[in-house]
C-alpha cells in the first residue's frame, strides 16, 4: 500500500496551492539560536529572506492536502502512513520550493498577467463541458462544493503558471536522444505476469556451523564488503552560545518596549469549532430537498447533533460527526463561513445553500481573540531578545575572527581554544560540541586544507577546516570477524535453500497437470505469489538483478525457470503466466506522446538541478518547534 501511495504522489497535480516541486533538495536550518518560545499560529514556520510561511498558512495547507490523500486512499489512510511518507514535511518543501521559484523569477522579471491566469481557467480540464468553459458561476459553484475558495485557488495557479513560466524559460531547446526514448518506452510498456516461489535463506532457523578457514576463506574472496567508510578530521574553533549568554542582559523597559511594538505576536487566537450536516441536492429535487433540511434542522440540538449527522451527513467527516475542527471548516464556501461569522457558541444554523448542497451548521465552541498580558509573556520576550542579541554577538565575534585567521592562513591566529578532531563519519556527532553532526558533514564538503565560513549550529558557530582524509580501505579480518560470518551463514543458508528449490524446479516441469502442481506444492508447504513485472523492475522486494528482464522475456508461458539467486537472500522459481511485448509498430504510434512526456519529465529534472544550484544563495530558516506543534495537532485528527 505505501509503495502503491508513493507512487500516486507523483502525480497530485491537483493539490495547486502546494506548488509540490520535489526536486529541491531541502535542508532543514535551525532558526536563529536553535531555542523558539513563542506559541501559536502567528509564529513563522519557515522563512527564506524576507519571504515567510506563517503557522496557519502551513496549517491550512497541510490540511487540504490531507483531506485530499484521505479521500483518494479512503480507509487505507491513517496516522502511521501520514508519518512514513513524510507529507508534512513534503507540505512544507513544496512551499518553500514555491517561494524559491518567485525570487528566481523576480530576478528574471516574469510575472503572471490576469489575462494568463484567465487563459489557464478556462482551458483547464475540470472546468470544461462540451468542449468549452462551464462559465464563471459554475467554476465558483463548483470550487465551493469542493471546499476551496477562489482565491486560494487562483493563488496557486499563479505559482503553477511562473514555475511553468521559468522552467520553459531553463529548459527551452532541449532535445532527448530516440535511442534513449525506446529503450524507455519498452521498460515502461513490457510487462509480465509472473508467479514465483522464493526459498529465503532466513527461513531456515538452524544456524549452520562456520569453521575459521571458511570466514577466511569467505573474507579473501570478498574483501570488498569490508571497506571502512571515509573518515575526515580537521582543526575546530567554536565559539558556543553558552559561553556568551553572562554578557547579554535585558532591561525590563527593553522588553516592555518589544511587547507593546508587537502586541500582535502576543494574542490568543480566536477559536472556533464546527460540525457540519452535508446534504446534497440537483436542480431537479432542490426544493423538495430544502424542505426536507429545513424539518431536519428544527430537530436538531448540541447533544442530538453528531449522531445526525453520522445518520444523514454525506461529506467525508460524517462518519466523525461531522466534526470539521477548529481549521477544516475555514474552506468551506463563502456562503457557510459568512454564517459561521454570526453564530454564537453552542448555536446551530438554519439550512445554508452551499453550492450542490444545503448544510447545517454546527458552532461547538467558539471563543474571541484574546491579548496575553505582559506579565505572562515577559519571560518569554526576555529569552527571546536575549537569544536575538546573543546570536547577534556570536556571529559578529566568529566573523571577525574567521577573517583574522584567513588573512594569517592558520587556525590559531586569535583562536582561544582550536580542538583537533579525530577521524570522523559524515554527520558523526562530536561529543560536548556538536550532538547533531553538522560540523563533521560541513568536512565533507571540503577541500584539503580549506577553512569555512563560520558555520551555525544549534550550540554556536563553528569555524572548521579539513586537516586529513582517511579514504576507505579494507578492514582486517578481526575488526569485521561478525559480519563475515553473517554473511557466510547466510550463503551457507542460501546454497541448502539452492539445492532444494533445483528439486522443486525440476519436478513442477515435470508435473503439467495443475492440480497435481497444486497438491506438490501443498506436500511441500510452498507458496506460488503473484506478481506483475516490468524491465528494469525488482521482483517485489528482492535486490535488483543485472541480467532479470532476459530471464523473464525469454521464457515461455506457463513454465518454471531454474532457481535464480538474489544475492544472499533467496533463490526464486519464476513462472511466467502472460507477457507483453511491445512492437516497433507499437512505439510508431505511441511515440510522439511518449516522447513530449519523457521531455516533460527531462525539463522538470533540469529544473530542478537549478533550483537545487540556486539553494545556497538563499538562507532558508526553520521553526522546528513550530513545525512539530502544527504536525502533531493536525496529524491526530488521524487514528
Amino acid at each position: 500500500m505505501l509503495k502503491t501511495m508513493r507512487n500516486n504522489m507523483k502525480s497530485l497535480s491537483w493539490i495547486l496551492w502546494l506548488v509540490i516541486l520535489a526536486f529541491v533538495g531541502f535542508i532543514f536550518v535551525q532558526w536563529g539560536s536553535g531555542r523558539f518560545e513563542a506559541e501559536g499560529l502567528d509564529r513563522d514556520v519557515a522563512a527564506i529572506g524576507n519571504k515567510r510561511i506563517n503557522g496557519e498558512e502551513f496549517q491550512k495547507n497541510l490540511v487540504r492536502s490531507l483531506d485530499m490523500y484521505s479521500k483518494q486512499f479512503k480507509n487505507n489512510f491513517n496516522r502511521s502512513m501520514i508519518n512514513q511518507l513524510g507529507i508534512a514535511e513534503q507540505v512544507l518543501q513544496g512551499m518553500v520550493s514555491a517561494l524559491l521559484i518567485e525570487n528566481e523569477a523576480e530576478k528574471l522579471h516574469l510575472s503572471v498577467s490576469e489575462a494568463e491566469l484567465k487563459d489557464r481557467i478556462r482551458s483547464y480540464p475540470a472546468f470544461q463541458r462540451d468542449g468549452g468553459f462551464i462559465g464563471s458561476e459554475e467554476y465558483e459553484r463548483l470550487l465551493a462544493y469542493n471546499q476551496i475558495k477562489v482565491m486560494d485557488f487562483e493563488d496557486g495557479l499563479k505559482k503553477e503558471i511562473l514555475a511553468d513560466k521559468l522552467k520553459e524559460m531553463l529548459t527551452a531547446g532541449l532535445v532527448l536522444d530516440w535511442n534513449t526514448i525506446l529503450a524507455e518506452y519498452r521498460k515502461e510498456n513490457d510487462k509480465a505476469e509472473l508467479e514465483f516461489i522464493a526459498f529465503k535463506s532466513e527461513s531456515i532457523k538452524a544456524e549452520p556451523d562456520v569453521s575459521d578457514l571458511e570466514l577466511q576463506d569467505f573474507y579473501s574472496g570478498h574483501k570488498n564488503l569490508f571497506k571502512s567508510p571515509e573518515k575526515r578530521a580537521g582543526q575546530i574553533v567554536v565559539l558556543k552560545f553558552a559561553d556568551f549568554k553572562k554578557n547579554i542582559k535585558i532591561k525590563d523597559e527593553e522588553s516592555f518596549a518589544y511587547y507593546k511594538n508587537n502586541k500582535n505576536r502576543f494574542k490568543i487566537p480566536a477559536k472556533t469549532k464546527i460540525s457540519r450536516i452535508w446534504i446534497p441536492y440537483t436542480p431537479q429535487d432542490r426544493e423538495e430537498v430544502l424542505q426536507k433540511t429545513d424539518v431536519i434542522a428544527g430537530q436538531l440540538n448540541p447533544e442530538n447533533f453528531a449522531g445526525k449527522a453520522r445518520e444523514l451527513s454525506h461529506d467525508e467527516k460524517a462518519m466523525d460527526g461531522g466534526d470539521w475542527g477548529y481549521w477544516g471548516w475555514q474552506n468551506f464556501s463563502n456562503q457557510e463561513r459568512s454564517m459561521i461569522d454570526n453564530l454564537k457558541s453552542g448555536e446551530i444554523s438554519s439550512p445554508v445553500d452551499a453550492g450542490q448542497a444545503f448544510s447545517i451548521l454546527f458552532a461547538a465552541e467558539k471563543t474571541a481573540e484574546s491579548q496575553e498580558n505582559y506579565s505572562d509573556v515577559k519571560a518569554r520576550i526576555t529569552d527571546l531578545l536575549e537569544n536575538e542579541q546573543l546570536k547577534k554577538m556570536v556571529s559578529e565575534r566568529s566573523n571577525k575572527l574567521y577573517s583574522k585567521i584567513m588573512g594569517s592562513k592558520n587556525m590559531k591566529d586569535g583562536a582561544v581554544n582550536v580542538i583537533t578532531s579525530e577521524l570522523l563519519t559524515a554527520g558523526q556527532p562530536i561529543k560536548g560540541i556538536d550532538e547533531m553532526g553538522y560540523i563533521s558533514r560541513k568536512l565533507f564538503s571540503l577541500g584539503k586544507n580549506e577553512i569555512a565560513p563560520p558555520l551555525e549550529f544549534p550550540e554556536g558557530f563553528a569555524i572548521v577546516q579539513l586537516t586529513q582524509i582517511a579514504k576507505p580501505e579494507i578492514e582486517p579480518l578481526e575488526a569485521v570477524k561478525d559480519q563475515v560470518k553473517n554473511k557466510v551463514i547466510k550463503a551457507k543458508k542460501l546454497q541448502l535453500q539452492l539445492a532444494r528449490a533445483k528439486i522443486v524446479a525440476v519436478e513442477l516441469n515435470r508435473l503439467v497437470d495443475g492440480k497435481k502442481v497444486e497438491e506438490y506444492l501443498k506436500k511441500e508447504d510452498l507458496k506460488l505469489e503473484n506478481t506483475t513485472y516490468q524491465r528494469g523492475d525488482r521482483l517485489t522486494d528482492f535486490p535488483l538483478l543485472t541480467g532479470l528482464d532476459d530471464i523473464v522475456f525469454a521464457m515461455n508461458e506457463n513454465s518454471f525457470s531454474l532457481p535464480v539467486v538474489f544475492q544472499t537472500e533467496a533463490a526464486v522459481i519464476i513462472k511466467l503466466k502472460s507477457k507483453k511485448i511491445t512492437s516497433s509498430q507499437d512505439f510508431q504510434l505511441a511515440k510522439d506522446e511518449f516522447y513530449q512526456k519523457k521531455l516533460d519529465e527531462a525539463k522538470n529534472n533540469r529544473f530542478g538541478s537549478y533550483l537545487m544550484s540556486k539553494r545556497d544563495n538563499y538562507k532558508i530558516r526553520f521553526n522546528a518547534e513550530i513545525f512539530e506543534k502544527i504536525k502533531d495537532y493536525v496529524v491526530s485528527k488521524f487514528r
